[in-house]
């Protein structure tokens, strides 16, 4: 952080302050190091970023998303009072779940696409619970499709895909996600109503980003409730457009589908949505509580809870020791000058290190955390584990290579954080530098091809590289 002195003022001056005169853990002292020199000077610069974005392009209000945008918003909030910015900050409690559940009823057997997505602990219990059904209620349809007893048997993208037609042709599931679609669909409705999103404010969403499917589902329900509010974005990163959009619409900081590749290939979105997460769990939809619509959690409390809380300390403190008396992040800086330019390359290269090229520490504290990469939001499974000599052997270039070039797709991942798992096997740096070097090419390919279809995507998040 040389390039910025402020950034590296304000990491000595927090860390020293949280660690104080006690004698930490080595965890501990891991995890604070990592959060006040990597994690919060990056998310400080994204933030600044979309303020001024957002101060550029006449926004008045700025909705940050459950949950990756909790950290955000509680941070441009503190900037916004600081500086007297005239931005309104909101937090928007949604999922991809908790919107496609009442976008369901506006797309009819189009649905099948989302139920049918595949990830990397997919069942066909998993898919019937996207489509909204209840327990009682997978029983009977996995039944109607004699496949009860294979209920939690894992499935991969191939035969994820095999399900579609089964489940098209299972009258009793479609008339039950109908049903469910039509009561989600009215109170999502009347949430988004009642959080002013069909207002006439220049207004803008914030998340982390990936895909970006979010804002298509938004633009979707707001057009189906009357609504002329054309939905805009503010994205960390995104890996690929959804199909239709408007690309003008979607504005993004540290890489975007056509640039950003080798920032890419040392990143890791899965452990980004962990570190940067809310003390809530995921919201999977809205219940009416007297007049107003209020969320219904997927858990009571996202288990990952203490870590966020102590995060979200440490980044706001970073945040008042770096505005002290200084002047708001300027327009000047958000045209892209050479300060904005410096923050987002200090981020590359501390997200590198981090993410691409853990310590064994690192992978350790930080692949402790839970995850779950379905939509459906239930934390159960450590971020990060050692991998096996076969998983390991899997995970040879020219093997993947040539396993794609054939058209056999690809091994799903085993570690939802894959370099953490070859640092925590004992495997060395040369499989990390092969694995970043075969997802810069796929990149690259995918760059240059100028292909943005709905199956790389799902390919994608299969391998757990995409968002």
């Amino acid at each position: 952080m040389s390039r910025l002195p402020r950034l590296y003022d304000s990491a000595e001056r927090t860390y020293g302050e949280y660690k104080g005169e006690r004698k930490a853990e080595p965890e501990e002292d891991v995890w604070l190091s990592a959060f006040c020199y990597v994690l919060a000077p990056v998310m400080l610069q994204y933030v600044l970023w979309v303020l001024a974005s957002a101060m550029r392009d006449g926004k008045r209000r700025l909705y940050f998303l459950s949950r990756d945008g909790y950290m955000m918003y509680r941070v441009a909030e503190y900037f916004c009072g600081k500086w007297e910015l005239p931005l309104e900050c909101r937090y928007l409690y949604c999922s991809r779940y908790a919107l496609r559940s009442g976008e369901y009823f506006l797309l009819g057997e189009e649905c099948l696409d989302y139920v049918c997505l595949g990830g990397m602990h997919v069942s066909l219990r998993r898919m019937l619970q996207r489509g909204g059904l209840d327990g009682g209620e997978i029983l009977k349809a996995a039944d109607a499709m004699g496949l009860a007893r294979r209920l939690d048997r894992p499935l991969d993208y191939g035969q994820v895909k095999e399900m579609k037609p089964l489940l098209k042709e299972n009258a009793y599931f479609m008339d039950c996600m109908g049903k469910h679609a039509k009561k989600a669909y009215s109170r999502v409705t009347g949430y988004l109503r009642q959080e002013g999103l069909t207002q006439a404010v220049p207004s803008a969403i914030v998340d982390s980003g990936w895909t970006g499917s979010v804002q298509r589902s938004l633009q979707r329900l707001l057009g189906s409730m009357g609504s002329d509010v054309r939905v805009e974005g503010y994205y960390f990163g995104l890996y690929e457009y959804v199909e239709g959009v408007d690309r003008e619409r979607y504005h993004t900081w540290y890489f975007a589908p056509e640039n950003g590749n080798m920032r890419k290939a040392f990143f890791s979105n899965n452990l980004f949505e962990c570190v940067f997460s809310s003390p809530e769990g995921m919201a999977k939809g809205y219940r009416k509580d007297g007049e107003r619509y209020v969320p219904v959690f997927a858990m009571g409390e996202n288990p990952n809870r203490n870590h966020v809380e102590k995060g979200t300390g440490v980044l706001l403190q970073f945040a008042k020791h770096y505005a002290g008396d200084a002047k708001p992040y300027g327009r000047r800086q958000s045209r892209g000058g050479r300060k904005s330019c410096s923050g987002r390359c200090v981020a590359g290269k501390l997200l590198s290190s981090f993410m691409g090229m853990p310590s064994v520490e690192e992978a350790a504290v930080f692949g402790g955390y839970l995850f779950d990469d379905d939509v459906t939001g239930e934390e159960t499974g450590a971020l990060a584990r050692a991998l096996t000599e076969k998983e390991l052997r899997e995970g040879n270039i020219l093997w993947r290579l040539g396993l794609y070039a054939a058209g056999r797709g690809r091994p799903p991942l085993r570690s939802a954080w894959q370099e953490a798992g070859v640092v925590l096997a004992g495997a060395g740096t040369r499989l990390l530098w092969q694995t970043a070097l075969y997802k810069f090419l796929l990149y690259t390919a995918k760059s240059l091809a100028g292909r943005h279809g709905r199956a790389y995507v799902e390919k994608e998040r299969q391998d757990g590289t995409g968002g």
